[in-house]
């Protein structure tokens, strides 16, 4: 009886300490998996740039088969969007809605260094399945080989183009709403400011998660306490700065820093999605009290126990799932609970 006893109790004891190791970070606690992330994956820092994007390429590559067979979509189609620089590709993602009420544009993230349609299939499968509504997912040219302002061009060209010419993507002609991740929320959100009227009267919905809005300010909070161990680190977002920009004098430029650009009402509704333990978190807060502070329908929502990159992943954790049910319930008019004061 002893002897089961200590048994148990030894199981308690070790079970214990993995969830310590792996939930445990010097701020609180993540998710399990991100904690296993945290662990086990290198920081995004780890790598020049060009050989991290290839390192996720061949990550990512091999996950397709159980990503395709877990998530399947009704159509997915690869096309070609004319931009001033010319043709850039895009994957839709159609899952039949019967009604749709909007066209979803999506644009990565990866610090305008990393990151393609490929790398973004299992977010983009999610949010295809749960909305029920097309989405349209654009593959930009990446930095250090195409420095600022290519992408943010390129991304308002296309925009542009698709609020026009949805038809000629086998799609009807809907309200656009606009979907990014840090770099590509920053990039929904500059084309935002800089589309002519009438393809911003278009523009229904955004909802820019974790954007990176401000280059000019590293004061913020998470900024200082997120520089190191939660996966995106200064270091990385140094080196995606330095390989998109030609001079310092580009992070001056407001589509790097569309916090500073002048107040403009109103704004297309918009939900902003921040994780509780990354270092761009602030600046994405911070934009949304401005948001508010003009007069703007904006809603905030801090994902707790989350490090940067867990939207739409299921291998960092449930609340990557969770963003992607508020984000239907966002396009629905439906309340989201948990909401952030602002």
């Amino acid at each position: 009886m002893n002897w089961v006893l200590l048994i148990i109790v030894l199981i308690f004891v070790i079970t214990g300490a993995i969830i310590l190791y792996l939930k445990k970070v010097p701020h609180g606690w993540v998710q399990w998996r991100s904690g296993v992330v945290l662990k086990f994956l290198p920081p995004l820092d780890s790598l020049p740039v060009i050989e991290l994007r290839q390192s996720l390429e061949d990550f990512v590559r091999k996950q397709y088969p159980k990503i395709i067979s877990s998530l399947p979509v009704h159509e997915i189609t690869d096309v070609e969007i004319p931009t001033r620089h010319g043709q850039i590709g895009a994957r839709i993602f159609n899952e039949n809605g019967t009604d749709p009420s909007h066209n979803i544009i999506f644009i990565h993230g990866g610090g305008w260094c990393v990151g393609s349609v490929d790398t973004y299939e299992e977010s983009c499968r999610r949010l295809a399945r749960q909305t029920r509504l097309p989405v349209i997912s654009l593959d930009y040219s990446l930095a250090p080989e195409f420095k600022f302002p290519h992408a943010h061009e390129e991304c308002l060209d296309a925009v542009a183009w698709i609020s026009k010419n949805s038809p000629q993507l086998g799609l009807n002609h809907l309200p656009l709403a606009l979907i990014g991740d840090s770099a590509g929320g920053n990039l929904i959100i500059s084309t935002m400011y800089d589309s002519a009227p009438e393809v911003r009267s278009t523009i229904k919905k955004m909802i820019p998660v974790y954007p990176a809005v401000d280059s000019l300010n590293s004061d913020y909070y998470s900024n200082k306490a997120f520089a190191k161990g939660y996966y995106l680190t200064k270091k990385s977002m140094s080196q995606f700065t330095e390989g998109l920009i030609n001079h310092r004098e580009d992070l001056n430029d407001l589509r790097l820093s569309p916090i500073n650009q002048p107040a403009m009402h109103p704004l297309p509704e918009t939900f902003i999605i921040t994780a509780e333990f990354d270092p761009i978190r602030d600046q994405g807060e911070a934009y949304a009290s401005k948001l508010k502070q003009e007069g703007n329908s904006v809603l905030l929502k801090r994902y707790p126990e989350t490090i940067h990159a867990f939207f739409g992943l299921k291998g960092f954790g449930s609340r990557g799932i969770e963003a992607i049910d508020d984000i239907n319930r966002f396009l629905s008019d439906q309340s989201i609970g948990g909401l952030s004061e602002l």
